[in-house]
């Protein structure tokens, strides 16, 4: 398919918009650059090159939002496998990482689906957010769920497809579902999350180690001297990114890292937990109050001003 020259103008004016991220093609792969690190996009051979431009343009926009975490992406290069879906009418129906090196987002998409309908699937945000971390997928897989399903949101927002109050109603019906994930209660999270495939348990480990990591934040901020979970992550990616590293490796190098014992001090709880914890207290100390299943924010509750600053991050504060 040649290019319209509509389209032609459309890129001009996206190499002005995005000038770390220019729209370039290279042996068929397209590439999003940031400084010197680099996303490479390899496509089925089904795509034409109409569709390879709406997922290309999709995938930077997903790349901004991955830095509003820390202001750069967490691995220097990966490649992002797009693949077509032969089943169903979800624009994203699947998504995976497989962290070998370099490290891979394979993200199987509706040809058919339009720009702003794959913007406005959570997928590529969650795929995305896994690299945050150098999880080895070797135990505790609740952490890494949980970190990709909080981030998830929070990648959205701060990006601009939905207001605070869209951010907090998500992670409590995220909070809601794991908590009606009742019928492994004599199991606890760990065995669950190590088991998945066989038992379903999904709601409950996403969501429960989105909980934890949001727990985390909170008394990161709570220490007043300028920490927050994403400065935490920035500090494990300049650190600790050579070799993949387990769950307990994690947080042994975050708790170092932050000078705390944030992150051990609740990691063994959620691990041995038989249901999500607790959550609504927490919500209301943020201002974030539901009645009837409906999130509702105040602004003079103990901890409101955490609550918007981890909507707005640090990159959006200033």
């Amino acid at each position: 398919m040649k290019l319209t020259k509509a389209l032609i103008k459309t890129i001009g004016l996206l190499s002005l918009l995005f000038p770390y991220q220019t729209l370039q093609a290279k042996n068929s792969d397209y590439l999003v650059n940031h400084n010197k690190q680099t996303i490479e996009l390899r496509f089925d051979p089904s795509f034409n090159n109409m569709q390879k431009h709406r997922a290309h343009l999709w995938v930077i926009h997903a790349s901004n939002a991955l830095k509003m975490v820390y202001g750069e992406f967490p691995v220097d290069y990966f490649i992002t496998k797009i693949k077509a879906s032969r089943r169903g009418s979800d624009p994203v129906p699947w998504g995976e990482v497989n962290r070998e090196s370099p490290s891979e987002v394979v993200l199987v998409i509706n040809k058919k689906a339009s720009l702003d309908q794959l913007k406005n699937d959570w997928t590529i945000y969650h795929e995305f957010s896994h690299l945050l971390i150098p999880y080895d997928a070797g135990d505790e897989r609740w952490l890494s769920e949980g970190l990709a399903s909080y981030y998830q949101n929070i990648l959205q927002a701060r990006i601009g497809m939905f207001n605070e109050q869209r951010m907090w109603q998500k992670l409590f019906e995220g909070f809601e579902r794991a908590r009606r994930q009742t019928n492994y209660s004599h199991q606890r999270l760990s065995y669950l999350s190590e088991n998945m495939e066989s038992n379903h348990n999904f709601m409950r480990v996403y969501w429960s180690g989105a909980l934890y990591w949001l727990e985390a934040d909170i008394a990161l901020r709570q220490l007043n001297n300028g920490q927050s979970l994403d400065t935490a992550l920035l500090k494990l990616r300049r650190c600790c990114f050579k070799d993949p590293l387990t769950a307990t490796e994690i947080i042994k190098q975050l708790d170092g890292l932050t000078n705390s014992k944030i992150f051990s001090r609740q990691f063994e709880t959620f691990s041995r937990s038989s249901r999500i914890p607790t959550y609504n207290t927490l919500l209301n100390s943020l201002g974030a109050q539901q009645k009837n299943g409906i999130i509702s924010l105040t602004k003079d509750a103990a901890l409101s001003d955490l609550r918007k600053a981890i909507y707005l991050g640090n990159l959006n504060s200033g």
